[in-house]
C-alpha cells in the first residue's frame, strides 16, 4: 500500500513523540543517579517503618523472596512481611512500606534470592513450566504490594556449590526473558511501567557464566555487587571493598576494575550500572595488619551484626585508624585484640559517590540500609551519599 507523504509524516511524528514519552517515563522511574537501599525483611525490628529515611532514597530493593522447587515464591521471613509488606501493619503508623515509598516518590522493588536462597535456582530455571511458574508468582507479588519490579538476586549461575550448572548461563537469559516480556505484558493492562533488574558479581571469572550482552537488553539496570573482596574466607586479610585496587591486593578487587569490567570490556552503557557501597565491614582475628594472615573472623567482640558501620562506628577511638590512599578506603587495628576491620565510612563513601558522578554511572546500590542506623536515628552514611547524588 502506498501512503501519502503527509501520512508518512505524521505517523513518524507520532513514533518519535512516543519515544520521547518512553524515555520520560523510564526516566521518572528514579532519578538521575539511583540511590539504591536494600532493605532486609528480617530487620524490621532494628529499623522500623517509620524510621526508613525515604527522603535519601530513590529506590528500596525488599530483600529477600526466594524460590522453592516448584517455581513458586515465598517471602524469606513471615514475621518481617506480615509487619512490613502488609496484614499486620506497624502500630506507630498503620501503614506498609509500598504505598508509604510511594508517597515519599521512592519506588520499591521485590529482590528474590539472596546469598543463602539461590540454590533453587538452576532447577527453576531449566524447566518451562517452573519457569513459567516462577514468573507467574512474580506477578502475583506485584499485583498484591504493588511492588514497581522485580530484583533477581541469583548467587550466581553456574556457581557449583548452589547447585549451579554450565546450562545456567542460557536458563538465565530465558527467565529474564520471560518475566520482562511478562512484566511489560502486565504493564500495558495497568497503564504502568515495571522495572526489571537482577545483582551481578564483579568479577569476570563469575561473569563467564552469563550472557552478558543479553543483560543490556533485558535488564532497566545492573546492580554490581562491588564488596566482599577480601572476608575471612581470604588468604590474608584486605579490604572488603576498595575503591581503587591496592598494590598489595587483587588488581581485580575494586569498584573502579568491576565499572571497567563491565564499561568498557563488556561495553555496557554507564548509564545501566548501578555500583555497591556496603554498610558494614569484615573482621580478622589474630592479625596486626593489613595484607596479613589471619585466624578467620572476630566472633569474640563482633557477635552477628556486629561489623555494621554502626557498631564499628563507636570503636574508632578505641582502635587505630588507617587510610589506605591507594585503595581510598578506611580500616581499624585494635591491637588490644589482635583484630583488623575493614570496612567504609563517610570519607569513603563520599568518594565512591563522586566516582559514580564522575563516571557517568547510574548510581549506588547498598546492602543493606540498616547497617549505618545510629542510636540518635541518624544514617551518616546513607546522608553522605545522598548530599553528593541528590545535591540535598
Amino acid at each position: 500500500m502506498k501512503l501519502h507523504k503527509g501520512v508518512i509524516q505524521m505517523r513518524i511524528q507520532g513514533t518519535i513523540l512516543w519515544t520521547v514519552l518512553l524515555i520520560l517515563e523510564s526516566g521518572a522511574l528514579c532519578s538521575a543517579q539511583d540511590i539504591i537501599g536494600y532493605y532486609p525483611s528480617w530487620k524490621w525490628e532494628v529499623m522500623p517503618l517509620s524510621q526508613i529515611p525515604f527522603d535519601k532514597l530513590t529506590c528500596i530493593n525488599y530483600a529477600f523472596f526466594r524460590p522453592l522447587p516448584d517455581g513458586t515464591i515465598v517471602g524469606k521471613d513471615s514475621v518481617g512481611d506480615k509487619m512490613i509488606l502488609g496484614e499486620h501493619q506497624e502500630p506507630s503508623t498503620g501503614e506498609t512500606l509500598v504505598p508509604t515509598a510511594h508517597r515519599n516518590g521512592v519506588k520499591v522493588m521485590l529482590s528474590i534470592g539472596g546469598w543463602t536462597d539461590s540454590e533453587n535456582f538452576p532447577a527453576v530455571a531449566s524447566r518451562p513450566e517452573t519457569r513459567s511458574a516462577f514468573v507467574h508468582s512474580c506477578l502475583e507479588q506485584v499485583r498484591l504490594y504493588g511492588f514497581d519490579g522485580i530484583d533477581l538476586d541469583w548467587e550466581y549461575p553456574g556457581y557449583p556449590d548452589h547447585g549451579g550448572s554450565p546450562a545456567d548461563g542460557k536458563n538465565f537469559t530465558r527467565l529474564l526473558r520471560e518475566l520482562k516480556d511478562s512484566l511489560e505484558a502486565y504493564g500495558e493492562t495497568s497503564a504502568t511501567s515495571y522495572r526489571l533488574t537482577a545483582a551481578l558479581p564483579s568479577f569476570e571469572s563469575a561473569l563467564s557464566n552469563y550472557e552478558v550482552d543479553s543483560l543490556r537488553v533485558l535488564l532497566d539496570a545492573l546492580n554490581v555487587m562491588t564488596y566482599d573482596y577480601y572476608g575471612s574466607w581470604s588468604a590474608r586479610s584486605g579490604h572488603n571493598a576498595a575503591l581503587y585496587a591496592s598494590p598489595e591486593q587483587d588488581s581485580l578487587s575494586s569498584m573502579d576494575a568491576a565499572f571497567k569490567l563491565f564499561t568498557i570490556h563488556y561495553s555496557i552503557p554507564p548509564g545501566l550500572v548501578n555500583l555497591g557501597v556496603p554498610f558494614y565491614g569484615h573482621t580478622f582475628a589474630e592479625c596486626t595488619d593489613l595484607n596479613s594472615p589471619h585466624g578467620g573472623p572476630d566472633t569474640i567482640h563482633f557477635r552477628g551484626d556486629g561489623a555494621t558501620y554502626a557498631a564499628l562506628a563507636s570503636l574508632v577511638d578505641s582502635c587505630d585508624r588507617h587510610w589506605d590512599e591507594h585503595a581510598r578506603v578506611p580500616y581499624l587495628i585494635c591491637a588490644r585484640w589482635k583484630t583488623v576491620v575493614s570496612y567504609d565510612d563517610p570519607q569513603s563513601v563520599a568518594e565512591k559517590a563522586r566516582y559514580v558522578l564522575e563516571h557517568k554511572a547510574r548510581g549506588i546500590i547498598i546492602w543493606e540500609i540498616t547497617g549505618d542506623y545510629m542510636p540518635d536515628g541518624e544514617s551518616p552514611l546513607l546522608e553522605t551519599v545522598a548530599s553528593i547524588l541528590r545535591k540535598k
